[in-house]
C-alpha cells in the first residue's frame, strides 16, 4: 500500500527494539485505514451499480410485460364476452404475433440475468466438439432473418470454405447471434456485412454494420458489464450485458474480439477463434 519513513536528526537519537514496534503497529493501522477506505468505497460503487442495474432491468422487462398483459386482458375480455369471434383474423394475428415477440424479447433478458450469473460465478460450462463456423453463421443469419429484415438490415454474407474448430457450438451460435443482433440495433435500416475466412490455425468473423457507429472513449465500455452504447443523446435499450457474454465466451475460447468503429460510419467486430481447444485454463475475465 505505501511506506512510512521515520528519521531524526542532530539529536544523535538510535532507533530501538521499542521505536521499529510503535513504527510497524502505526504502518499497520495505516494500512488498516487505507483498506478500509478502499473497501468502502468499492462497497459504494457496488452498491450504485446494484441499484442502476435493477433500474435497468425492471424497466427493460417491464416494456414486454405491459404490452403481454394488454393483449391478454383484450382477448380475455372478448372471450368472456363471447365475442372472440368478431375480431378480425388479421387484427387476431397480428396480436399473436407481438405476444410471442415480447414472449421471446422476455425470456432473452431472463436468460442474459442467468447467464451474467453464472459467468461471475465462474460456472460457464464449454462442451468442445467439431463445429464448421460456415454452418453456424449460416443457420444463424437464417434463424434471426425475419428480424433482420423487420429492421431493413439487408445482410450479406461471404464464406471462403469450410471453417472448422473445436469449439462449444452452442456458445459459438450465441456468440454469432448476438453479434448479429447487435449489429441490427445500431445499424437498422442499414445493410449489414458478414464474413468467414480462416488461416491454418485461425478462424476469423467479421460482423460489419453501417450504423451510428462507437465514439472512441465508448470502445473499451461496451465489452463491460451492464454498459451500453450512448448514440447522441440516448441510450440504446437493453441490459448491456449481450457484449459481456460474448467476450468472455471468445475469452474461454482462447480467442479475440476486437472492434473498430467511427461514429456515424458504422461498426465492424471481428472475433478471432483458434482452431483448437485451450491447452491450459483460460484466464476468468468474469471475476476480474
Amino acid at each position: 500500500l505505501g511506506a512510512i519513513t521515520f528519521a531524526a536528526a542532530e539529536s544523535g537519537r538510535r532507533y530501538g527494539a521499542s521505536d521499529l514496534a510503535l513504527a510497524e503497529d502505526v504502518a499497520r493501522r495505516a494500512a488498516l485505514a487505507v483498506d478500509n477506505a478502499r473497501l468502502f468505497h468499492e462497497a459504494q460503487e457496488a452498491v450504485h451499480a446494484r441499484d442502476d442495474f435493477l433500474s435497468i432491468a425492471s424497466h427493460e422487462l417491464r416494456t414486454p410485460l405491459t404490452s403481454l398483459l394488454l393483449l391478454t386482458q383484450i382477448l380475455l375480455r372478448a372471450v368472456r364476452q363471447g365475442s372472440l369471434a368478431t375480431i378480425p383474423h388479421d387484427r387476431a394475428l397480428s396480436m399473436l404475433e407481438t405476444s410471442e415477440r415480447q414472449t421471446k424479447e422476455l425470456a432473452k433478458l431472463i436468460n442474459d440475468l442467468l447467464e451474467i450469473s453464472r459467468l461471475i460465478h465462474g460456472r460457464l460450462e464449454l462442451h468442445f466438439q467439431q463445429v464448421d463456423l460456415s454452418t453456424v453463421v449460416n443457420n444463424t443469419v437464417k434463424q434471426v432473418g425475419d428480424e433482420l429484415a423487420a429492421a431493413g438490415c439487408a445482410t450479406t454474407v461471404r464464406i471462403d470454405g469450410p471453417a472448422e474448430g473445436r469449439w462449444d457450438r452452442a456458445r459459438i451460435e450465441q456468440v454469432v447471434s448476438k453479434l448479429l443482433i447487435n449489429a441490427m440495433k445500431y445499424g437498422r435500416g442499414k445493410p449489414i456485412a458478414v464474413r468467414v475466412d480462416t488461416d491454418e490455425s485461425t478462424v476469423r468473423l467479421t460482423i460489419e454494420d453501417q450504423g451510428v457507429g462507437i465514439a472512441p472513449e465508448q470502445v473499451e465500455r461496451i465489452f463491460a458489464r451492464f454498459e451500453r452504447a450512448v448514440t447522441g443523446q440516448q441510450t440504446t435499450g437493453g441490459l448491456g450485458l449481450d457484449l459481456y457474454i460474448v467476450r468472455h465466451i471468445i475469452d474461454a475460447h482462447g480467442g479475440s474480439i476486437r472492434v473498430t468503429s467511427e461514429p456515424g460510419r458504422g461498426s465492424v467486430f471481428t472475433v478471432e477463434l483458434p482452431r483448437e481447444k485451450p491447452a491450459t485454463p483460460v484466464r476468468d475475465s468474469a471475476k476480474e
